[in-house]
């Protein structure tokens, strides 16, 4: 197409069709006149979401539990949002929409992926606990100062199969080193860390440390957070996200697990 513009005398007409093309299609699409989806296996254009039945809770500097919370975390990974989605199911509209909180990390939801930027669109539907058969395990094993300035703290945690893992310093502290990896610290744009830890069926407990340097003053030094995902058997599914998913139409693809999120101040 291009050569062909180059050869004739004068682009003006050209350009123009090609200009009004664009600017009828650009029309089409923004003003939503095209329904964007289809279930057809001739031509699939699916609609992907992901469901999370999770439980959260947030532990404050003493230890304590400061909030707890269960609820269907809905994610949509296009433009659209749900607004398709709130004619079949009314219930997840914007007044469930969430906002991310900045102190606590990766906003205080159980991501399955470093994402959080990439998908803004979220919606929590508050519902009944999750109570899985392997619940996770997590404790500070050791907490010592070093030699060197830096305070080296280590974990014990056992759970199902797959497990993610936040890490947020405070205002005054950044990591120096950990057990993962060359032992050098890779942060997201956000300064916060993601780990993402797998294992077979029958795995030891999983160890890990990292030393972190407080400059004063500070408030605490990190927050933890460890996330489980039960992507199988029979804790992947509850009553709750069966129901959701019967109610979806046959053009959206709904991907669906169980999850919990337990977060620590230190």
């Amino acid at each position: 197409m291009l050569h062909f513009i180059y050869l004739v005398r004068s682009t003006k007409w050209i350009l123009a069709g090609l200009g009004s093309v664009f600017t009828i299609m650009f029309l089409l699409v923004s003003c939503g006149f095209m329904f964007p989806y289809s279930g057809s296996p001739d031509s699939p254009r699916p609609k992907r979401v992901f469901l999370q039945h999770t439980t959260r809770t947030f532990h404050n500097l003493q230890g304590q539990v400061e909030s707890r919370d269960s609820g269907l975390w809905i994610n949509s990974f296009d433009y659209t949002g749900m607004q398709y989605i709130t004619p079949h199911i009314p219930e997840i509209n914007d007044t469930v929409r969430t906002r991310c909180r900045e102190d606590r990390p990766f906003c205080g939801f159980p991501w399955f992926l470093p994402v959080k930027f990439l998908s803004k669109k979220n919606w929590y539907l508050p519902a009944p606990d999750v109570s899985p058969s392997s619940p996770v395990e997590f404790s500070l094993l050791s907490k010592e100062e070093t030699s060197w300035g830096t305070v080296k703290m280590t974990f014990h945690v056992k759970g199902p199969s797959h497990m993610s893992l936040y890490l947020m310093p405070h205002r005054g502290a950044s990591l120096s080193t950990w057990s993962f990896g060359d032992g050098t610290p890779q942060f997201d744009l956000s300064g916060e860390y993601f780990v993402f830890y797998s294992h077979g069926l029958d795995a030891p407990t999983w160890t890990f440390w990292f030393e972190i340097q407080v400059l004063p003053p500070a408030e605490g030094m990190i927050s933890v957070a460890i996330s489980s995902h039960y992507f199988f058997g029979e804790d992947k599914r509850t009553a709750q996200l069966e129901d959701i998913l019967r109610r979806f139409p046959t053009w959206a693809f709904p991907s669906s697990w169980v999850s919990t999120y337990d977060m620590y101040r230190y």
